[in-house]
C-alpha cells in the first residue's frame, strides 16, 4: 500500500510546488488533514490485524480513495500545465515506494531464512517476487484467501493493496492523458467508476478473492478520490470557498462511516462490494471538507500527522513483525506480545522515515540504484523459490515433521467411515465371529481410534463393529444435521440388531447443546441393556496442528520436545465430559489424562515423524491411536 504522497508532502512541507508555463510557479496548501486521514487508516489496518478494530480492514479502502485523489491531482495540474512528463511521474513513484519496500522485503527475508520452513520460505521468495513486480494481489488470487487462518503465517500478504496500487498507478497517468477535455473528462471517470463498482459486485456471485484481489473491481476506490481531485481542478475557485457548518456535517457523516464500518464487519462479512461503500464514501467526506472541526482539531493535530507520515512504512512494517510474531508461538500471541510488535512497528517505521526515506528521495541519480536494489531481491526471491526453500537450513526429521501429512491414520481410509467414496453402515461393519463385541460409534476421530483397536485384538479376544461419520457425533435426532440424523439412526438400528457387549462413544462434544442429546441417546442404549457403555473423552486439539507447534518448538530451542503445554487444549473438556458421564451413570475414560499430563500433551511414541501423535490439529496418527489404546487398554477391555 503506497500512500499516494508526494515528495514534498512526505517531507512535511507546507506547499506542493507546480510549475507553470513562463517560469511562473503556483502552489496548492498542503493540507495536513489528508496526512491525519492517512493515520487514520493506518491505525484501523494496524488495529485490525492486531485483534483489535474487526473491520480495520476498510482502513486500506480510505487509503485507496487518498492516492486516487493525490495522485489524480498531481497528473491532472500538470496536464493543465503542460508540465507533465511520464519520466518525471514515475520517478517520484521510485523514490517514494522503492526505499522502505526494498528495507522490508530485506529484513523479511532474512528472519525468514532463520523462522521459516522450507514450504513457508518457497512462499516468501514468490512473495517478494511478486512483491517487487508489483503484481502481489494477482498472486494472492491462487493463494489463502485474505481472511483465510492459513493466511496469518504469509508475512508478505499486505502487498496485494501496494500491487493494486502500482497498477493504477501504471495506467492511470495515460488515461487521464487521453481523455479530452475538462467537461468530459469527469463523465469518463464516472462511467469508468461505475463499470468498476459493477465489477466488484461478483462478489454475491461466488466470485469473492477475484472481487477483493483484482484491480478492476478495485479501481473505483481510487477513482472516487480522483473525481474529487478532478472537479476541483476544473472548478479552482471553489476549492477554498469552504462552508463551515456544510463541512462539519459533511466530516461528521465521514468520520461515523468509516469508523462504523471498521466496527460493523469483520471477516465473515461479504466484502468488498456494497460494504465498501461507507469507508470510500466516508473518506471523500472528509477529503471534500477541509474547514470542518474534524479536519481541523482532530486529523490536522501534530500526533495524527506524525503518524500519517509514516503510515506508508509502518504498513510494510508491522503486518510481517506480526505474522511472525504468530508463526513463531505455539498458538495466539498474547495481547502484550502483540503490541510489543505494534511498538517495534511504529518504532522501525520512524527509523525508516528519518534515515532511508529522507535521504535517498534527496540523493541525485538514485533511481537506477533504487531499481537495480529491488530487482535483486526480487531474483533472490525467484532463486528461493526454485530451490524450494533451501531445505538444508533445517535437520532431515524436521523437514519430515513439517511435511506430515494431515489424517494421516488408516481409519480414516475405512469403509465403515462415511468420509469415504462408496462407505456405508450395513453389517459388514460388524466383524462375524464368537468373540465378545466391542462397536465403536462416533466421528471422524473416533475412526481414527481404529488402528489401535486393531492391534489390540492381537491380545485381546473381541470383535470389533464401527461406525464413524465425518462430523456426526453419536447422537441420534436432533443431531448436527440431517446427514448425521439419517447416518446415526442406521448405526443405532445396527447397535439393536448385534448387541454389543461394548459400546464405545468417542467425538468432539460441542458444549453442553451436544450433552443434553447425548444424555437422550444414552438412555435409548440403556434401553437396550447393553452390559457396558462407555465414554471415551476428547482427544487434545491443537491450536495450530501438532506438527507445527512441534517444528516451532524447534525455532525457538533446536530441540524436539517430549511434551508442549501451550497451544493445546487443556483439562477443561475432559472433566466436562467426566462429570457428564458420572450424572448419566457410564463408564468414563479419559484420552486426555492418557496423552497430556501438568507438563503438556505427549508429541511422539518414538523418533521417526510417523511417530507423531496427532497428525493434524486433532486426529490421532496410527502411532497416536496405538499408543491411546494401549494406555486405556486396562479399563476397556476389564470385565463388568
Amino acid at each position: 500500500m503506497s500512500t499516494g504522497s508526494t515528495d514534498q508532502e512526505a517531507a512535511g512541507s507546507t506547499i506542493l510546488p507546480i510549475a507553470r508555463p513562463g517560469d511562473q510557479r503556483e502552489t496548492v496548501a498542503y493540507r495536513p488533514d489528508i496526512d491525519g486521514l492517512r493515520a487514520v487508516s493506518i491505525l484501523l489496518v494496524v488495529g485490525y490485524h492486531a485483534q483489535g478494530v474487526p473491520g480495520g480492514f476498510v482502513g486500506v479502502d480510505v487509503f485507496f480513495v487518498i492516492s486516487g485523489f493525490l495522485i489524480s491531482r498531481i497528473i491532472l495540474d500538470e496536464l493543465k500545465a503542460g508540465t507533465f512528463s511520464p519520466l518525471g511521474f514515475y520517478a517520484r513513484r521510485v523514490r517514494r515506494i522503492f526505499p522502505a519496500l526494498i528495507v522490508v522485503l530485506a529484513v523479511t527475508y532474512v528472519i525468514g531464512w532463520f523462522v521459516l520452513l522450507p514450504d513457508g520460505f518457497s512462499l516468501l521468495g514468490k512473495s517478494i517476487a511478486a512483491g517487487v513486480g508489483f503484481v502481489s494481489n494477482l498472486f494472492q488470487l491462487s493463494q489463502a484467501g485474505y481472511f483465510a487462518p492459513d493466511s496469518a503465517e504469509n508475512p508478505l500478504l499486505h502487498l496485494w493493496s501496494l500491487g493494486i496500487e502500482e497498477q493504477f498507478y501504471i495506467f492511470w497517468p495515460p488515461v487521464l492523458w487521453l481523455l479530452s477535455g475538462p467537461r468530459r473528462r469527469w463523465l469518463w471517470i464516472a462511467a469508468i467508476a461505475v463499470a468498476s463498482f459493477g465489477a466488484g459486485l461478483l462478489i454475491f456471485f461466488g466470485y469473492k478473492e477475484w472481487s477483493f484481489y483484482s484491480p478492476i473491481s478495485r479501481a473505483w476506490e481510487l477513482l472516487a478520490g480522483g473525481m474529487v481531485a478532478n472537479y476541483w481542478v476544473d472548478h479552482p475557485e471553489r476549492e477554498h470557498r469552504g462552508f463551515a457548518q456544510r463541512d462539519n456535517l459533511f466530516a461528521a457523516v465521514g468520520f461515523a462511516a468509516i469508523f462504523g464500518a471498521a466496527l460493523a464487519l469483520n471477516t465473515d462479512s461479504r466484502f468488498p462490494g456494497i460494504s465498501a461503500l461507507a469507508p470510500v464514501l466516508g473518506a471523500v467526506l472528509l477529503i471534500v471538507s477541509p474547514k470542518s472541526a474534524v479536519n481541523r482539531l482532530l486529523l490536522s493535530n501534530r500526533p495524527m500527522v506524525g503518524i500519517g507520515l509514516i503510515s506508508y512504512p509502518l504498513y510494510l512494517w508491522h503486518w510481517p513483525l506480526l505474522s511472525y510474531l504468530g508463526i513463531v508461538r505455539h498458538g495466539d500471541p498474547t495481547l502484550i506480545e502483540t503490541w510489543i510488535a505494534v511498538i517495534v512497528a511504529f518504532i522501525l517505521s520512524w527509523l525508516t522515515y528519518r534515515f532511508v526515506e529522507i535521504p535517498l528521495r534527496r540523493r541525485p541519480n538514485v533511481v537506477p540504484r533504487l531499481s537495480f536494489g529491488l530487482i535483486a531481491i526480487g531474483v533472490v526471491g525467484i532463486a528461493t523459490a526454485a530451490a524450494a526453500g533451501f531445505g538444508f537450513r533445517f535437520p532431515q526429521e524436521i523437514r519430515d515433521i513439517a511435511m506430515f501429512p494431515p489424517q494421516s491414520n488408516a481409519g480414516l481410509l475405512d469403509q465403515c467411515f462415511l468420509e469415504n467414496p462408496g462407505a456405508q453402515f450395513n453389517s459388514s461393519c460388524i466383524e462375524p465371529g464368537d468373540n465378545p463385541l466391542l462397536l465403536l460409534w462416533g466421528d471422524s476421530t473416533a475412526a481414527a481410534l481404529l488402528p489401535g483397536l486393531r492391534k489390540a485384538q492381537q491380545s485381546v479376544p473381541f470383535r470389533l463393529a464401527r461406525f464413524a461419520a465425518q462430523g456426526c457425533a453419536p447422537l441420534l435426532a436432533g443431531g448436527s444435521n440431517s446427514r448425521c440424523d439419517a447416518a446415526n439412526d442406521i448405526a443405532f438400528g445396527l447397535i439393536e440388531s448385534s448387541h454389543p457387549e461394548i459400546v464405545l462413544l468417542h467425538g468432539m462434544w460441542d458444549g453442553y447443546h451436544d450433552l443434553d442429546k447425548l444424555a437422550e441417546t444414552i438412555m435409548r442404549l440403556q434401553a437396550l441393556k447393553i452390559p457396558r457403555i462407555v465414554i471415551l473423552g476428547p482427544v487434545p486439539v491443537w491450536k495450530r496442528t501438532l506438527p507445527h507447534s512441534v517444528v516451532t518448538a524447534y525455532r525457538l530451542t533446536h530441540g524436539i520436545p517430549d511434551r508442549i503445554a501451550s497451544g493445546v487444549s487443556g483439562p477443561q473438556g475432559d472433566a466436562r465430559m467426566e462429570a457428564f458421564a458420572r450424572a448419566a451413570g457410564v463408564e468414563y475414560i479419559s484420552a486426555w489424562h492418557a496423552l497430556c499430563s501438568a507438563e503438556g500433551c505427549l508429541t511422539r511414541t518414538g523418533e521417526a515423524a510417523n511417530d507423531l501423535i496427532t497428525s493434524d490439529i486433532v486426529h490421532l496418527t496410527d502411532a497416536g491411536s496405538v499408543f491411546l489404546i494401549e494406555a486405556i487398554a486396562k479399563n476397556l477391555f476389564r470385565r463388568p
